[in-house]
């Protein structure tokens, strides 16, 4: 279990505490058994005495508290290792890269943040009374080797023989999770799908059956695999628990025929082997949970150390940049890799200058190259070659981030947070102006740092992003296809007063836009076409 033992290093507390703690309590428990075949024998003679009495009282005590301390401490500790590695998850997909995160996928970093998180939480306590039990056993036996030889090898045969039944199965049971968690990812895909797919599926009833059919077949897929690995260990659990009673009648039946010193001691012995019956069933029933626990947890470092190998540069400039007065791309490009590995689609060169109190309308077909202009523009995917300048400071991988903090955006594809995240609060109040400009100020308001609703339409929607990329009031603003949602009055409003209220204030703007019917608004047009720019004017 190489996972927990990460899981271990990562413990506050320390290990030799945790393992005393349990000994403690496999002793204790121990005790009460001992207590209790000792005064069985004494109440032949008149009955248990006050010593014995106070022995019971003290061990149940001392089990009982030794039991709740352990698995106090391992619940604290795991939540706490279990939140530092979601944070460390969190951060990391905040520091990656976009490649790292596209080849990760959606589905996988909310199965790591969710299911694989619970899964540990889950394990929690039946790894501290499975560690717990399993010790008990150890202490047991050696009691029933104390009460007999004999019948310590019979449990000792048993153990091993168990434990090596258990571990030969393992391998497929392995196989077999794999592919549920295989199966299991495919369905979060689809669900994704599902979601994201409703306007698509509203138009086409006959494709709406088609995803939903395809997803009942995943989940059937996931129900057989996961039930395939239930009744598995289910089998186990009832064959170990056979077993167990079959080493019990052996105990009672075959091992006096083989010894004569037996016969003294075998209800004590008996009573020994029947109280491990308990133990071992939650051994058994731990075993799958821990097991589900330790796939998980290696998935979240793996995942950790995927999110580390696309990190960004960590000897990133802190120190800002000055507002851009003018960008300049020179050879800029970018080639996209095929499934071979080889590369297929490229965008540039791009060479192109941008200037402070300027607007710029990129405009150009589908597939032409835009999105992958604007991510080139931002940094949102490194560049194959050329160089981005500016101010005369060709941008370095150190200093992209301070370069992407002097940029405002609203792409095709924007996310709208409910809360102002990263906006100082006395900024707050600026957005009442373009609120009711835009005709929001009575669908939403901002209160103690976050909008009241975002129930809105989807024109609505990005028109209050506009108003969030307005209150970071940055040097460069870049919106795609902003006007693509709005209704004939809005669409004017942007163009014909928004957008000079912006070069007027000094900003570089930069539009994808298809609407040529403004395009004198623009102070430069670029078309593109086939991942570079065509054309080129001056308005």
């Amino acid at each position: 279990m190489s996972s927990f033992r990460l899981l271990r290093a990562e413990m506050s507390t320390n290990p030799r505490v945790m393992l005393w703690l349990t000994i403690l309590s496999a002793v204790s428990t121990t005790v009460v058994l001992a207590v209790i075949n000792i005064a069985a024998e004494q109440a032949q003679s008149g009955g248990a005495g006050l010593r014995l009495i106070l022995l019971f009282l003290v061990a149940t005590a001392l089990y009982a508290s030794t039991q709740s301390t352990v698995t106090r401490i391992c619940a604290t500790e795991v939540e706490g290792v279990v939140d530092r590695l979601r944070g460390e998850v969190v951060e990391g997909i905040r520091q990656s890269d976009m490649q790292s995160l596209d080849g990760i996928g959606k589905a996988r970093a909310f199965a790591a943040l969710t299911r694989d998180c619970q899964a540990v939480s889950r394990c929690v306590p039946m790894l501290a009374v499975g560690a717990q039990d399993t010790v008990t056993l150890l202490f047991v036996s050696l009691y029933v080797a104390w009460l007999s030889l004999a019948a310590f090898g019979a449990v000792v045969l048993f153990l091993v023989l168990a434990v090596w039944l258990h571990w030969r199965r393992m391998a497929d049971l392995r196989q077999e999770t794999s592919r549920a968690e295989t199966a299991e990812m495919e369905l979060f895909d689809g669900l994704e799908g599902l979601l994201r797919g409703q306007k698509e599926i509203r138009l086409n009833e006959r494709r709406g059956h088609d995803v939903v059919g395809d997803l009942a077949g995943i989940s059937r897929r996931t129900r057989t695999a996961k039930s395939a690995i239930k009744q598995r260990w289910a089998r186990e659990f009832a064959a170990i628990q056979l077993a167990f009673y079959l080493l019990v009648g052996v105990m009672v039946f075959v091992v006096p025929m083989v010894t004569t010193t037996f016969h003294a001691e075998a209800i004590q012995a008996t009573t020994a082997a029947m109280f491990m019956i308990g133990p071992i069933g939650t051994v058994v029933q731990a075993v799958p949970i821990i097991g589900d626990a330790e796939h998980a947890l290696t998935g979240l470092y793996a995942l950790k150390d995927e999110l580390r190998g696309g990190r960004r540069s960590e000897t990133e400039s802190t120190s800002p940049m000055a507002p851009p007065q003018e960008i300049v791309l020179s050879h800029l490009g970018y080639r996209y890799p095929d499934d071979k590995g080889d590369y297929g689609f490229s965008v540039g060169p791009l060479n192109a200058r941008f200037r402070a109190g300027q607007i710029t309308f990129i405009t150009g077909g589908n597939g032409s190259g835009k999105s992958t202009f604007l991510r080139l523009l931002v940094g949102l995917i490194p560049a194959s070659g050329g160089t981005l300048s500016v101010n005369g400071e060709i941008i370095t991988e150190e200093r992209m981030q301070a370069y992407r903090d002097t940029l405002s955006a609203v792409f095709a594809d924007y996310h709208l947070f409910r809360r102002l995240y990263g906006i100082p609060s006395e900024a707050w109040q600026a957005a009442g102006p373009l609120l009711a400009r835009l005709g929001l100020e009575s669908k939403v308001r901002i209160e103690n740092g976050a909008f009241s609703t975002l129930s809105l339409s989807a024109g609505q929607r990005k028109r209050l992003a506009l108003v969030v990329a307005d209150i970071e009031d940055k040097p460069v603003l870049i919106l795609d296809e902003w006007a693509a949602d709005q209704d004939p009055h809005f669409r004017k409003l942007f163009y014909e007063e928004i957008l000079p209220a912006y070069r007027a204030r000094g900003k570089i703007v930069i539009c994808v836009t298809h609407d040529d019917r403004w395009f004198g608004v623009a102070d430069q047009v670029l078309a593109m076409r086939d991942g570079a720019f065509v054309d080129g004017e001056e308005t």
